[in-house]
């Protein structure tokens, strides 16, 4: 394996190159680099009628993560999101390796090409064959070829200025090319129209995937390609790859992820009480595993919290209630809020002169449920204001109007227990 320094140099002279990027301090990319030098043998050889692939390493490379692997080819790349186990590295470089391109040259094969393919490539010339050869070892799950029939446009419906056809879905979906046929343009006509299974993370992906249809979430935090296991859980679950440029702060707010770990897999259950589930994963077998576990429900949620606040007097302050402490509390009036809320704006003033009313009386707390969840407590709307009941257990949620003089009379009807010790 050889070690390079400059890789946009070194990808430039090689047509293709298999490059392992790998860290000084990163203690599990020596135990792949372990599998890959085993694999390396036959991928610099290549088998009968495949590319022999030179595999060089790259230390402490500007990336997110690390160990990661990928197959560059004329400066564009794709990157191994599967096993690293030696006969698995071997088969995925070499089933690129074997990529050829073949002609439609007949009135069926170009009728029908479509229908063979989920997805499938047609140029109208011969003079872009080893272009076609570098693009499918990129996409090689793309079905590429090339035609000279003189009629091939007229059967497709096509004019003389489109270049090549894209389909999708097997001839569900049709895009057509009329710009220049080179590589880098076509590799990213192709990028910007195939059918990926996923959505990349944008406003209108979160819109898509909570309400058309309302299915649980998965949100991948990677780099890589996640087709395959997008495409067999499609009907059970809409999946959004979060890249690094597009990790916010109020998104990882609402999911209630601290930090970024990647790569880093979060499930939300829209549908059960909008319940969350991560993992941290090694490889595609590890998240394929946890997505199957919670869709077997073999997993546990996980629930956000803020720090617990400590040394507060309920006879002198309104106290802040976090989602770990929650089931703690008894024999307390306890106000939900979110920062977000307009009407909790409105509504905080209220809730101060309740205090003051009441001031070494009750016991009143404030829960920002856009920062803390409880296990057992869905907190669907914002302002609520309950009362925990210590003697009967029992949690009372007020339905009424939230006034000075309606929450007074709950106040003094649920709250004749002494307070809790416990505050």
């Amino acid at each position: 394996m050889t070690n390079i320094t400059n890789l946009e140099k070194w990808v430039q002279i090689q047509n293709y190159t298999l490059i392992f990027f790998t860290r000084d301090d990163c203690n599990h990319c020596q135990r792949l680099e372990e599998e890959l030098e085993k694999a390396s043998v036959m991928i610099n050889v290549g088998t009968p009628g495949s590319i022999a692939i030179p595999v060089a390493r790259i230390k402490n490379y500007e990336l997110n993560r690390y160990p990661v692997l990928r197959l560059y080819v004329k400066g564009l790349y794709t990157e191994h999101s599967g096993e690293w186990e030696k006969k698995q590295l071997e088969q995925w470089t070499d089933l690129r390796a074997l990529s050829y391109i073949s002609a439609s040259d007949s009135e069926p094969t170009i009728r029908w090409i479509h229908e063979a393919h989920n997805i499938s490539v047609l140029v109208f010339n011969d003079q872009f064959k080893q272009e076609l050869k570098w693009l499918k070892t990129l996409k090689h799950h793309i079905h590429f070829t090339y035609t000279t029939l003189p009629n091939a446009r007229s059967l497709l419906n096509v004019g003389e200025e489109t270049t090549l056809v894209m389909f999708t879905e097997k001839g569900i979906n049709r895009y057509d090319y009329d710009g220049e046929i080179t590589y880098e343009k076509v590799f990213k006509f192709v990028e910007d129209h195939e059918e990926k299974y996923y959505q990349e993370f944008t406003q209108d992906a979160i819109e898509t995937a909570f309400y058309q249809p309302k299915k649980p979430v998965l949100f991948i935090f990677d780099e890589k390609d996640y087709r395959d296991l997008a495409k067999t859980h499609q009907k059970e679950i809409n999946t959004i790859l979060v890249k690094l440029d597009q990790v916010t702060d109020r998104l990882l707010n609402y999911l209630g992820i601290k930090g970024i770990q990647r790569p880093l897999a979060v499930i939300y259950d829209q549908n059960h009480s909008q319940k969350k589930y991560r993992t941290q994963f090694a490889d595609l077998g590890e998240l394929r595993k946890f997505v199957n576990n919670f869709l077997n429900n073999k997993l546990e949620p996980y629930y956000k919290s803020q720090p617990t606040v400590k040394n507060e007097n309920w006879e002198k302050q309104i106290l802040t209630v976090v989602g770990d402490d929650l089931p703690k509390h008894d024999n307390i009036f306890i106000y939900f809020y979110s920062s977000w809320c307009k009407v909790c704006q409105e509504f905080t003033p209220i809730f101060e002169q309740l205090f003051k009313k009441y001031r070494g009386q009750k016991a009143f707390g404030m829960f920002d449920a856009s920062e803390n969840e409880v296990k057992d407590q869905f907190i669907k709307d914002v302002p609520m204001f309950r009362w925990y009941n210590a003697q009967t257990r029992q949690v009372v949620t007020f339905d009424g109007p939230l006034t000075l003089e309606a929450l007074s009379e709950f106040i003094d009807k649920q709250g004749k227990k002494q307070v809790s010790d416990d505050l």
